[in-house]
């Protein structure tokens, strides 16, 4: 900042002295309980040499005599005076007033605009009010609506910057812009959708990137993956209108990595879970892809709970080359740094620290303190510039989120990126070139989550819904297509094991989506049955035998028969895998009965990985013709038969010779 000239220093005197110090307005200047409001419509922001501060207030139920006052302060260049400007506006020094203006006509939609002067030098003869800006600075700015007496009826506060002229030797401060949404699960578990208050945080969304209105904003978009999700599934219209038009305001924007749920990763690698985290950002990754029709940027991840050096270390294996890391989940530091130090930094990993950005909190916290959501935006500009102001020969940077929430429509926050891209001492930037610019060499570690949201039985309950979806999955996913029912269950399925893991349920919440997925596939499966018991009869030593097993669904499913008998060979496989369409389905199982006489046959009916029982069955198979042991000792019977037969009637045929020769000698 250039030094205050002795002239520049001697109006500053005497407008001070012009006024009194701390409560430095009349009393009467605070509103009082009379008719009238006053309301912030829109305003200039950045004034240059020569200036015009313009100013647009809707004002309701004044008196036709009423008249709008405004009130410069001195300029401000520390974040302490700034703070304590917020704090009560009608502290500290005034530099100028400009009372008794006429209210103008108010146009169609009932607003009013005023246009005042500015000038760095006072001008002994204008016709029209001037505001004398001695200094570059911030200065607060009090517009209060008077009655004919004198009484203050309402007031707004504001602040416009007073920019000064290009030099190289001052860079502009980095901002980055992340409009961040995170939130509960909104899928219950019964599958029912409730975006509750995130509804109007991703209209706002949609609105403010609209590409017919703001197609070149530079900001990156930060949306938890299963708000997304739950406006896919969705049957209201409005869901699918307003999904359309997130697609359409996301084209070519960057979307950063995330997990589907906010996840305390800390819990998640303490309980040996670290590939499910993985598992989380693939699935994240998938529904952004699917749904908005954009590929996440997967080299920048935006942190929600916690993060262990063993996470980071894993995102890195997965190409993550940047962190947005929210200040408040970071350990302060324990020597005073300067605030670039504070925006571009590393996190430690197990190996190589990794590259990160602070999210800072307290500049766009004015935006839940301020008394109006039009006046909110310019708080923030205003905090920005004071930045800028502190030290403008030193680079620095900031990585902004407004909370969405804040803004109950698009208008506040579209006057906060159209004015950061207006700005002359302000750049707007990615993340990733803070870091480019600001080489981050300050080590920071990430604060644990203030709570375990784990029960200790939430990893083996985990595994056994991942297990039976998977089961589910085996039977139908090689013939289940887009669209179909048998793959919206697999995707249920899937989501509900995603949504048990969000951070901040409680185990009984977590409990409920992981019941969804057993009690499902429960549900599902028991429409498959089993063959009923009955007799069958073989008539040759090998056959196959008929088993009808029903599938009640209306959907084809592979299934596995296993089969287990003490008197039957199986000669293929002692299991079977077949594809039952709906209805009834014979199958023919070959078998080769071991001995004659009755044999039990056991069936079970299984997915195909065998991990899923679908229900058991037996079978009574007799079989009537001999085996081949009972055929060799009937061959072996006839053969001893034949030969004593030839015996016997040889020794008969040879004793009837004989008494016939006797016959005839005698």
């Amino acid at each position: 900042m250039r030094a205050v000239g002795p002239a520049v220093a001697a109006v500053l005197l005497c407008a001070a002295a012009s006024w009194p110090a701390a409560g430095a307005q009349d009393d009467d200047s605070r509103p009082t309980d009379a008719a009238g409001a006053l309301e912030l419509v829109d305003q200039s922001i950045w004034l240059a040499e020569e200036d015009e501060f313009q100013v647009s207030l809707r004002i309701l139920d004044a008196p036709g005599d009423a008249t709008v006052e405004i009130n410069v302060g001195l300029p401000i260049r520390s974040r302490s005076a700034f703070v304590d400007r917020l704090a009560d506006p009608f502290t500290g020094l005034f530099l100028q007033r400009i009372s008794g203006l006429a209210v103008p006509e108010p146009d169609t939609d009932g607003i009013v605009s005023l246009q005042v002067a500015t000038t760095s030098r006072r001008k002994a003869e204008s016709d029209s009010p001037l505001l004398a800006l001695p200094a570059e600075g911030v200065y607060p700015v009090s517009l209060v609506l008077r009655s004919r007496d004198g009484r203050a009826l309402d007031s707004v506060h504001t602040f416009f910057v007073h920019t000064p002229p290009p030099d190289a030797n001052q860079p502009p401060l980095l901002v980055s812009t992340v409009l961040a949404l995170s939130g509960t699960p909104a899928v219950n578990p019964d599958g029912s959708v409730d975006l509750g208050s995130a509804r109007q945080s991703l209209q706002t969304l949609a609105d403010v990137f609209d590409p017919r209105v703001r197609p070149q904003a530079l900001a990156a978009v930060s949306v938890d993956p299963h708000l997304i999700d739950a406006l896919a599934i969705g049957e209201r219209p409005e869901h699918t209108a307003l999904l359309t038009r997130l697609q359409q305001a996301t084209v070519n924007r960057q979307i950063t990595s995330s997990t589907y749920v906010p996840l305390d990763s800390d819990a998640w690698i303490a309980q040996g879970l670290s590939l499910e985290i993985g598992w989380q950002v693939e699935a994240g990754a998938a529904v952004l892809a699917e749904h908005l029709g954009s590929q996440p940027d997967r080299s920048v991840i935006a942190l929600t709970a916690s993060a262990s050096p063993e996470l980071l270390q894993r995102l890195r294996q997965k190409g993550v080359e940047l962190v947005l890391a929210p200040e408040a989940l970071l350990n302060p530091f324990g020597e005073p740094v300067s605030t670039s130090a504070k925006t571009s930094f590393l996190l430690p990993t197990t190996a190589d620290p990794m590259p990160a950005v602070a999210i800072d909190s307290t500049a766009t916290a004015h935006l839940a303190r301020a008394n109006s959501t039009a006046t909110a935006p310019y708080l923030v500009l205003a905090d920005l510039a004071v930045r800028w102001f502190e030290d403008p020969q030193q680079l620095r940077g900031i990585v902004l989120a407004p909370p969405l929430a804040s803004f109950p429509d698009s208008a506040g926050l579209g006057v906060l990126l159209d004015q950061i891209a207006a700005s002359p001492i302000l750049s707007p930037v990615d993340p990733a070139t803070i870091v480019e610019r600001i080489e981050p060499d300050t080590l920071r570690q990430v604060r644990p989550a203030e709570e375990n949201g784990f029960g200790e039985d939430y990893r083996a309950a985990l595994s056994d819904g991942q297990r039976i979806a998977r089961s589910y999955q085996n039977m139908v996913d090689p013939i289940a297509t887009v669209g179909t029912p048998e793959r919206e269950l697999i995707e249920t399925l899937e989501r509900a094991l995603l949504l048990s893991g969000a951070y901040g349920l409680t185990e009984t919440q977590q409990d409920a989506y992981l019941a969804v997925v057993a009690q499902t596939v429960r549900d599902t499966v028991a429409a498959i049955q089993p063959p009923s018991r009955q007799r069958i009869t073989l008539t040759s030593r090998s056959e196959s035998i008929p088993m009808l097993v029903r599938n009640n669904l209306d959907h084809d499913v592979i299934v596995r028969l296993n089969l287990n008998s003490d008197k039957l060979d199986f000669p293929d496989e002692d299991f079977l895998l077949t594809r039952l369409s709906p209805g009834v389905n014979q199958i023919q199982v070959p078998v080769r009965a071991k001995t004659s006489g009755d044999a039990v046959l056991e069936i079970s009916v299984n997915s195909p990985t065998g991990l899923l029982a679908l229900g058991e069955s037996q079978l009574t198979v007799r079989a009537t013709s001999l085996s081949g042991a009972g055929v060799g000792i009937a061959a072996a019977a006839l053969a001893i038969l034949l030969l004593w037969w030839a015996r016997h009637w040889r020794r008969h045929r040879r004793a009837k010779l004989e008494l016939k020769k006797s016959s005839v000698s005698a």
